[in-house]
């Protein structure tokens, strides 16, 4: 792509206590061409393993905001949005990382359908795996089968148009409800009218929520199998919460839940979700699969409240306590 044509995006990483994750993937995108211009912005959200330190010797180019405390994602990615003021805004986790050319295709890919307020790439595992990135809305009707077996017996036509996992391989451009946030090419006009990423999920389903928002006013959400990502995954969540992260995940989701569904229906959809969950829990007891049997007896043990989320400090009290924001400087400075 000609020089003079080039896109320029501003890209968005959130750090916490991962310095040579994070060094690696920051040099990976930097030292391939994208096909765009870049400016990368850091959050370090107060890490205590050098995290700021490492980045600026990887990319000395770029700007790092240095918070005295963790705001958590949701917050993170708002305050790096605030300070950003190019056209495309490419959300990016930590542990993940463009292959040549993505971020480039990916602003085409947006051009090409002006009503796209996100365009998401392929997610590919580190060892060429791939990561199942895009899903349908939650809905009493997926519950449904889920809780009944149904889900299996859908033809596979149907079952590739709901994204469902195993029947949707990733492989061909279309528009999803939503995808995983781990890399989000995001439209700055759009998100204008669509707002903010929801600051009350520290981590976890905001990824989901922003995605509906942007169904609502009116915008669509873009799967390009072309550009793609590698993403290690959930590095920060597993460091910092361990077992209880799941319990945050199913806090969240009930918050939306209850907004999208009313109350009632989310009730609903809860229960039919925990028969899901323990027909997959018993199906591994049955055949002895040990790894499935921890995962989905850890994913019940969330749904019915017996892990409890973690205790987290109110976002919006640590800001309005908070004498000033940190302010934004170039990752060059001491």
């Amino acid at each position: 792509m000609p020089l003079s044509k080039r896109p320029l995006v501003d890209v968005g990483v959130v750090t916490w206590n991962s310095a040579s994750l994070t060094s690696e993937a920051v040099g990976r995108l930097l030292g391939t061409d994208q096909g765009a211009d870049l400016r990368l912005l850091i959050w370090d959200n107060a890490s205590t393993d050098g995290t700021a330190e490492a980045l600026r010797s990887v990319a000395p180019d770029a700007v790092i905001i240095e918070s005295d405390e963790n705001v958590g994602f949701a917050r993170a990615v708002n305050r790096l949005i605030c300070h950003s003021d190019a056209p495309w805004f490419l959300a990016l986790n930590s542990d993940a990382w463009p292959e040549p050319g993505a971020v480039g295709t990916m602003v085409e890919t947006a051009r090409s359908h002006p009503r796209a307020a996100a365009v998401a790439p392929k997610l590919l595992r580190p060892d060429g795996s791939l990561e199942h990135s895009t899903h349908p809305f939650p809905s009493l009707k997926l519950a449904a089968m889920d809780a009944t077996g149904l889900r299996s017996l859908l033809p596979r036509s149907c079952a590739e148009a709901l994204c469902l996992e195993g029947a949707w391989a990733h492989d061909r451009l279309r528009r999803v409800d939503w995808a995983v946030g781990a890399a989000l090419l995001i439209r700055r006009d759009a998100l204008e009218r669509i707002g903010p990423f929801d600051e009350r999920f520290f981590l976890y389903n905001e990824d989901l929520e922003w995605c509906y928002k942007a169904r609502t006013c009116g915008f669509e959400v873009w799967f390009d199998p072309a550009p793609v990502v590698r993403h290690v995954g959930n590095v920060s969540g597993a460091k910092r919460f361990g077992k209880r992260r799941a319990a945050l995940d199913f806090a969240n989701l009930r918050v939306f839940l209850d907004e999208t569904l009313g109350c009632r229906q989310a009730t609903f959809y809860r229960a039919l979700q925990t028969v899901a969950l323990s027909r997959r829990y018993l199906w591994a007891v049955l055949y002895g699969a040990s790894d499935e049997r921890a995962h989905w007896r850890l994913q019940l043990e969330a749904a019915l409240g017996l892990v409890l989320p973690p205790v987290l400090a109110d976002p919006e009290a640590s800001i309005r306590n908070a004498p000033n924001e940190p302010a934004l400087s170039p990752a060059s400075a001491a």
